[in-house]
């Protein structure tokens, strides 16, 4: 059905995250929107234009030849957002950047409502976000909707027939945490951080029945699917969880998280952990996880400190941003060069962060990297 490349491609990192010794380390790209600031065309005209994103993103394709690929001009559908009503994302054209407000949607007195009825309470969430929504505003939303989907396929399609290039996971199995939830839908990042002392245990329950309701069949039925396609089964990111401590992270966070792993563990298959911030305080929680399961891609810790807390986590990420953006191609080589030989099995080589803004990264540091990448045997 695929390629000799492809299942090459896909292949080398099954082999890393199980330990074993790939041909050449994987090369993952973690580039987002900075690929628009690498076109020719303007933020606006991209985000808006999904013929040009097309373009721009097989141009990054062809122009850098990672081994697969986090983001293929999906990650922004501000036209969807708009269509419905606008959101809370910030885009600004004079910085080329998109952000988001912090928001609240809910009470900390409604989990309670949520615990009764978590579907109607979505419900009533979806309305606080998008109050003004007409059934004018409902057709333009799913015309638009549609729209974005069958790019999003398109390009699926593109990379796996035409350039051999694997997706990291199915847009389907990638499930967030009913703290993220809460953290992006409901609370917002201050509040819930503030209800994890005042209203612990009204969030812990809200987050086993979001759990049970919304999550639980989808990990099941990600795992049950033929995943072979992909690098790994399913997906996950965390960000909330960086304004933890570890008891709380212990107590609020892990339980759910584990059952994450602990499904994966049971039916040998894996899970790939996008770590906003640092990973490396809560380490110990990973001790007892066998080899061939988790990857943990990290943003801000020391990866060569995160091999020695977590030798048998497959980690990913190590070039960063600060070297990208700044340094020069010799020194971005030199890093990439000792991630293989210090990290080497067991190791996906990417960028840290979601490469989305201008200054973090220069052309020719890429394009130096990956030459250097795409020959050195480990």
């Amino acid at each position: 059905m695929y390629s000799e490349e492809y299942n090459e491609k896909v292949k080398l990192f099954k082999d890393a995250i199980n330990f074993r010794k790939p041909k050449k380390v994987p090369n993952l790209s973690n580039f987002f929107t900075w690929k628009i600031c690498d076109s020719e065309f303007s933020f606006k005209e991209s985000l808006y234009d999904l013929n040009k994103m097309d373009k721009l993103t097989c141009d990054f394709h062809e122009r850098y030849d990672f081994d697969a690929y986090m983001d293929l001009g999906t990650r922004n559908p501000l036209a969807v957002t708009d269509a419905i009503g606008g959101g809370f994302h910030i885009f600004n054209e004079e910085t080329n950047s998109i952000n988001a407000y912090d928001h609240v949607l809910m009470s900390a007195e409604e989990y309670t409502d949520f615990v009764q009825d978590p579907i109607a309470f979505c419900k009533t969430l979806f309305q606080r976000k998008y109050p003004n929504i007409g059934a004018g505003e409902m057709v333009k939303s799913l015309s638009a909707f549609f729209e974005f989907g069958q790019y999003a396929q398109n390009m699926t399609n593109k990379f796996t027939k035409e350039y051999s290039r694997p997706a990291v996971f199915d847009m389907t199995a990638a499930i967030l945490t009913p703290y993220e939830f809460f953290n992006s839908a409901g609370r917002g990042i201050k509040e819930l951080s503030l209800d994890v002392r005042r209203h612990q245990q009204e969030l812990i329950e809200a987050m086993e029945v979001y759990y049970e309701v919304f999550i639980k069949n989808a990990i099941d039925a990600a795992l049950a699917s033929d995943s072979s396609m992909y690098v790994t089964d399913i997906y996950t990111a965390l960000l909330g969880y960086s304004m933890l401590n570890v008891k709380q992270f212990e107590k609020v966070y892990w339980p759910i998280l584990k059952k994450y792993i602990d499904k994966v563990v049971e039916q040998d298959k894996t899970i790939y952990i996008f770590c906003e911030s640092t990973m490396l305080r809560f380490a110990e929680f990973f001790a007892d996880i066998p080899k061939g399961h988790v990857v943990l891609h990290l943003e801000l810790d020391d990866i060569f400190e995160a091999r020695k807390k977590m030798p048998d986590i497959c980690l990913a990420g190590g070039m960063t941003t600060e070297l990208l953006g700044y340094g020069t191609p010799e020194k971005c080589v030199d890093q990439a060069k000792r991630l293989i030989e210090e990290l080497g099995e067991g190791f996906i080589l990417s960028q840290n962060k979601m490469m989305s803004f201008e200054n973090d990264c220069k052309r020719e540091n890429l394009l130096a990297v990956n030459d250097f990448v795409k020959n050195y045997k480990i």
